[in-house]
């Protein structure tokens, strides 16, 4: 079958989306009885397996650097002039010199990526320009602008106090920028008008459409585990606020995703988790988001606001959810 471009559709894009994990009650957290502790003797040692098997399985599915010999037989296999930059088990980004123009391909490539970024694109936020995007049998490609520069990842560890703080005061107006931009009505999710991605430590879950915050912070309690305490649940509930802006967010504004030279962000990239939510959710998964050295300890300079009582209450609800 040949390859179908897309012409990008104005919000929203009605399209499916993977599912990558459910949220499932766990054995291992019935109430005592005979009946249990026989079975959490038998199934607590494999959950210790299956849950290094996942995060080995995360590893594995996590595009690294493209640099040795991996990097060297694939590109084998590409036109003259290409140059992979990532390479995963199931996506890859590939660099087509002399052109500048950077393809993102794979099998679990979310096409809301496209739509997050065709938004940043129309507000001028500092991100790669998104070209098309081409549907294949089994897998999607989006091609975009090369981002030049180095990852703030790899510039972190030396730069002065200064720098770090030059670079983190630049993001916060890149939030600020973004937070701006006027959102659709009545809708949070992504930018595709798909509804929710939901990507925790281990895995990523596909949400509701949701029409305003009541729905929003249903869908987080509805990703509790069943045998939670219903006190602990109503709760849980009669914490999460509603009133909060919707803005538009990246969702994982992480060191290695935000491009740096001469001193200046030059770009923002990897908008999968991009979308529209509440204000404060952009700030959530920046704490939620693994991060080397230092790097958690400049959220206040990045985030305009500080959301004690929600970030609390995500913390708390984080610790009775699947993945």
């Amino acid at each position: 079958m040949a390859a179908q471009r897309d012409n990008l559709s104005p919000w929203p894009l009605n399209s499916a989306t993977t599912t990558f994990g459910q949220s499932r009650p766990s054995i291992l957290s019935m109430p005592p009885s005979p009946f249990s502790i026989i079975v959490r003797a038998f199934l607590e040692p494999l959950a210790r397996l299956t849950g290094a098997m996942r995060r080995l399985f995360a590893f594995i599915w996590k595009p690294k650097k493209a640099d040795g010999s991996d990097a060297s037989k694939a590109e084998e296999a590409l036109e003259p002039g290409t140059k992979i930059l990532l390479l995963g088990l199931m996506r890859k980004v590939v660099l087509l010199e002399p052109s500048n123009t950077v393809v993102k391909s794979g099998r679990y490539l979310d096409p809301a990526e496209a739509e997050g970024l065709k938004v940043a694109n129309e507000a001028n936020i500092p991100s790669p320009r998104l070209h098309n995007v081409i549907r294949q049998p089994r897998q999607l490609e989006i091609s975009m602008d090369y981002v030049p520069g180095q990852t703030l990842e790899e510039l972190w560890p030396n730069m002065s106090a200064d720098e770090k703080k030059s670079a983190a005061t630049q993001l916060r107006e890149i939030i600020e920028q973004m937070q701006a931009i006027e959102p659709p009505p009545n809708y949070i999710g992504r930018c595709s008008g798909t509804g929710v991605r939901d990507t925790r430590a281990r895995m990523t879950y596909d949400g509701p459409v949701c029409k305003d915050e009541t729905e929003f912070n249903e869908y987080l309690i509805s990703s509790l585990f069943p045998p939670i305490p219903p006190v602990l649940k109503s709760s849980f509930r009669d914490h999460l606020r509603t009133g909060h802006r919707i803005v538009f967010t990246h969702g994982d504004l992480a060191p290695r995703n935000i491009m740096m030279q001469d001193g200046k962000i030059s770009g923002i990239v990897d908008w999968e988790e991009s979308g529209w939510y509440p204000e404060y959710w952009e700030l959530i998964k920046f704490i939620e988001r693994p991060a080397k050295a230092d790097w958690k300890q400049y959220a206040e300079i990045i985030f305009p606001k500080q959301y004690p009582t929600e970030l609390l209450a995500y913390t708390a609800i984080s610790k009775w959810r699947a993945g």
